[in-house]
């Protein structure tokens, strides 16, 4: 009976000081009707994180996860950006994790898959127009199951499973009338076969 492969991998990246110049700035100049002026004009700065591992406890099991952490924040005020303001869109916190088992069935291999995205909560700012709009903590979790014959591979799979409706963006925003869903959730099958 062989044993099992069994290891860790962790991979942390120290808390370092990110420091971002000539940020793009858009904004609405006064009098102008759909008028979008962009200029390079922002200077931002802030520490961030990035932590991962890799651990596969039992042959043919794998475990992965992630955490990152920002604080990214502007330092001059712009058009449409006041000292303080976050990234437009930047999460100050994600995560991810993910099953994988594989096992050999006679001359087949079969498989199970999860997977875990979270990203936290984001702010996008115009100021000129009078906007902070903050965008909620979204998750997604997607499933995979299925048969490798070698050549060729057929899975069953489905994508936001738990069919989370958070928005992308928030709207009314600029051309767009509502707000920005996740992809609903999709179930399907998939044929792959190796040339």
């Amino acid at each position: 009976m062989t044993r099992p492969v069994i290891g860790i991998t962790c991979y942390v990246e120290p808390a370092s000081r990110g420091d971002w110049t000539d940020v793009q700035s858009a904004f609405f100049p006064p009098g102008t009707a759909g008028v979008v002026v962009t200029e390079n004009a922002g200077r931002a700065a802030g520490w961030g994180t990035d932590l991962s591992l890799l651990l596969r406890p039992a042959k043919g099991l794998t475990l992965t996860g992630t955490y990152g952490w920002n604080n990214l924040e502007f330092k001059t005020n712009t058009a449409d950006k006041n000292v303080g303001d976050p990234v437009d869109y930047a999460p100050g916190k994600s995560a991810s994790a993910s099953i994988d088992y594989r096992r050999p069935i006679q001359k087949l291999t079969g498989f199970l898959r999860a997977d875990y995205q979270y990203a936290g909560k984001a702010q996008v700012t115009i100021r000129d127009f009078g906007e902070i709009i903050q965008l909620p903590a979204r998750t997604t979790v997607n499933l995979r199951a299925g048969v490798d014959f070698g050549s060729v591979e057929v899975s069953v799979f489905g994508t936001n499973v738990f069919n989370d409706s958070t928005p992308i963006q928030i709207g009314p925003y600029a051309a767009i009338a509502e707000n920005l869903e996740q992809q609903p959730r999709t179930v399907g099958v998939t044929l792959r076969a190796h040339f």
